[in-house]
């Protein structure tokens, strides 16, 4: 074939694209095509498809030309803009330790007559006269600053024949507040007191059961002030 030939078959080809391209124009022009915006099929996991947005963009407009990407573009577009935003979590609240018991300060507000009254619930299993007999639990006479289980003759239980050290306030005020977590496999069958002021009323009538009653606690206050200054 000469130039001649070759050159009719260049322009023939070149005007078959322009008349492709152009029915297609003129086609859509008068049979516009409508993409849902949705894809015919549920992504995993609810998500929308993953479409490389920064492709489209160096591509555009071409690519949306290209069957299905154009639908495919418009569900993403669809799903993102009405996904349910993402529910606010709450951030995690820090639990704040419980201030220490003012022992001390409780103690001299309270009222042993209070605390007499509080151990009426107690002579059922203690008596606390001078010189009283043991009943289920021992006497209770002088038992502030008393050797604990030294009760001569009374049968304890192994959890409280194994403690250590003397009764002191604060150690009847933490046992008081529940005596089967204070001294686990004791035999005292009681509750106890979750009142802080309630004990602090029974532990001033304890202390008063005794010849020579020993010194409260301080309160917390007064202890850090004499502190101030010390080496």
């Amino acid at each position: 074939m000469d130039k001649k030939g070759w050159r009719i078959a260049g322009v023939t080809v070149i005007a078959a694209a322009v008349v492709i391209l152009s029915g297609g124009w003129f086609a859509n022009r008068l049979v516009p095509v409508t993409y849902p915006g949705e894809l015919a099929f549920k992504p995993a996991d609810d998500l929308p498809p993953v479409v490389d947005l920064a492709s489209v963009q160096r591509s555009w407009p071409g690519l949306i030309e290209v069957p299905g990407e154009r639908g495919r573009l418009l569900a993403y577009v669809h799903n993102i803009e009405h996904a349910t935003p993402p529910t606010p979590v709450a951030p995690s609240v820090i639990a704040v330790p419980a201030a220490p018991v003012d022992l001390g300060t409780l103690l001299a507000s309270a009222d042993a007559g209070v605390g007499k009254g509080k151990a009426r619930v107690c002579t059922t299993c203690h008596s606390f006269d001078r010189g009283g007999p043991d009943r289920v639990g021992p006497n209770l006479w002088g038992i502030v600053g008393r050797k604990i289980a030294s009760r001569p003759g009374f049968a304890y239980s192994p959890a409280m024949a194994a403690q250590q050290g003397v009764w002191t306030y604060e150690r009847i005020d933490h046992y008081l507040t529940s005596p089967a977590r204070a001294i686990p496999g004791n035999k005292m069958a009681f509750a106890g007191l979750r009142r802080a002021e309630d004990r602090a009323a029974l532990v001033k009538y304890l202390g008063s059961m005794s010849a020579s009653p020993p010194p409260l606690p301080q309160p917390l206050a007064s202890a850090a002030s004499e502190g101030v200054g010390a080496p």
